[in-house]
């Protein structure tokens, strides 16, 4: 399975990490109005602030009377104006200010004044201040009037510790912005890494041997391609297994097969051989029967022992140890070819040939190259038909040399049933020497054509 580079796990972070951060927005804004309406509804109204404003009134009248302070005494004054922190205080004689000093917030838009004196003083104080703040805003409370110790004077405060509650606000907004944004991540790592951890389960299972339990696997990403893999590989082990399996039972019953047809025929030579060294025939007829008993059985111990060494060249390790050596074909396949060509010809077949007259060379194992034509040619007497003709054709066709055996298939009652075991092996030595074994076959007509590389002889 391919997956799409869209729901790739790089872009499914980006996608969380673009949800979690509006999420939290969503939830940083939420916070911060709700905080917002609170405050104003709350602490802002004209009730709390008045309150606020009268006990500033009365912090400042109790901290004059106790400390006896003096208006030229600004060190004193200073020192409860720092004890409150978000107070701002005004004080002044006619319409000249004496003392200012306090917290200022430039976004504060007016004066929150408490006491009952004079509004006309107030309101000309606030004139000779050069406008700091609205004159308006400053008469809707009346402005105190402060006995010190030398006088009495007309003071104004200003509070604005409602900035404490709106930091406190913004923090707690802040806060939330990111616990739900490390929640979203949180979560979404956390499913991700389960992801991981229920694959890596699954591989032990099958590491320990539990190929039966299936890899479970959703999605389009990376994770999900890594759980394919393993589960093809989880069948893969299934299916080797299930092969070494068959051929082991498959190696039990050939060895058990070729153990009782070996006992067979070695006996009865075993028998001869044993009647011929004691002497115990009593005519030539007699001895030349045993001989030829004799070799009856040789044959078929070869030809059992050759179907042994081709089941295990088959099915046994895959690459055949050659003694690869180079060769002139025109010499090397003359002699191979004509021995079987002559050995068809004594037992009637009727046979034409044509080998190559050009020199060039092979590279082959000359004892696997015998092997190869030993396994054709004994296929040709076994399964070609007498009355047909077999062509044994060499030629050259570009860089590759081709030997064509081809026969009409036999059709009587003697035709022997096939396993193709002989052709399995000769396909494996060709293409072990870097050729190419092809097969062509109908109803009424068998060929094989074996393709070698070759190089031309130079001439010197």
């Amino acid at each position: 399975m391919k997956h799409k580079r869209l729901f790739s796990l790089r872009y499914k972070q980006i996608f969380i990490l673009l949800l979690g951060t509006l999420v939290s927005l969503g939830m940083y804004f939420l916070v911060q109005s709700s905080g917002d309406f609170l405050i104003t509804k709350k602490y802002l109204n004209e009730k709390a602030e008045t309150k606020r404003l009268e006990s500033y009134q009365k912090s400042l009248e109790s901290y004059i009377r106790k400390n006896h302070v003096s208006i030229k005494n600004v060190r004193a004054i200073s020192k409860w104006v720092k004890a409150h922190k978000y107070v701002y205080l005004v004080i002044y004689d006619a319409d000249e200010i004496v003392y200012e000093s306090g917290y200022w917030d430039d976004k504060y838009t007016a004066y929150e004044i408490a006491g009952t004196t004079d509004e006309g003083n107030a309101a000309g104080s606030f004139e000779g201040a050069g406008g700091r703040a609205d004159i308006d805003s400053c008469l809707d409370h009346s402005v105190s009037r402060i006995a010190f110790i030398d006088g009495t004077y007309t003071a104004s405060i200003l509070d604005s510790s409602e900035l404490e509650w709106y930091n406190i606000v913004t923090f707690v907004s802040l806060g939330v912005f990111f616990f739900f944004l490390f929640l979203i991540l949180i979560l979404y790592n956390h499913r991700i890494i389960a992801r991981i951890m229920l694959l890596s389960k699954e591989v032990s299972l099958i590491e320990k041997g539990n190929t039966e339990q299936p890899i479970i696997y959703r999605g389009n990403d990376e994770i999900t391609l890594l759980a394919v893999n393993a589960d093809n590989m989880r069948n893969s082990i299934i299916a080797r297994y299930k092969s070494e399996k068959e051929a082991w039972e498959a190696n039990g019953e050939l060895i058990t097969s070729m153990s009782h047809d070996i006992r067979t025929p070695l006996t009865s030579l075993i028998g001869y051989l044993e009647i011929l060294d004691a002497k115990n025939y009593h005519s030539e007829e007699q001895l030349d029967k045993y001989i030829k008993s004799c070799k009856t059985k040789s044959i078929q111990l070869k030809d059992l022992s050759d179907k042994l060494f081709q089941y295990f060249l088959v099915f046994g390790k895959e690459k055949i140890l050659m003694q690869m050596d180079t060769f002139d074909v025109r010499i090397l396949f003359q002699q191979l070819l004509s021995e079987h060509v002559f050995d068809l010809s004594n037992l009637g077949f009727q046979v034409k040939t044509e080998f190559v007259e050009q020199s060039c060379i092979i590279t082959a194992d000359i004892q696997y190259l015998k092997r190869l034509f030993d396994n054709l040619f004994s296929n040709v007497r076994k399964y070609a038909s007498p009355e047909g003709q077999v062509t044994v054709i060499g030629y050259i066709e570009g860089s590759d040399l081709i030997i064509s055996i081809s026969n009409d298939i036999r059709k009587d009652s003697t035709i022997q049933d096939s396993t193709n075991i002989g052709l399995k092996t000769c396909q494996k030595i060709v293409e072990q020497m870097n050729g190419t074994f092809i097969i062509q076959k109908d109803f009424s007509h068998f060929e094989v054509r074996t393709v070698f590389p070759i190089k031309p002889i130079r001439e010197e």
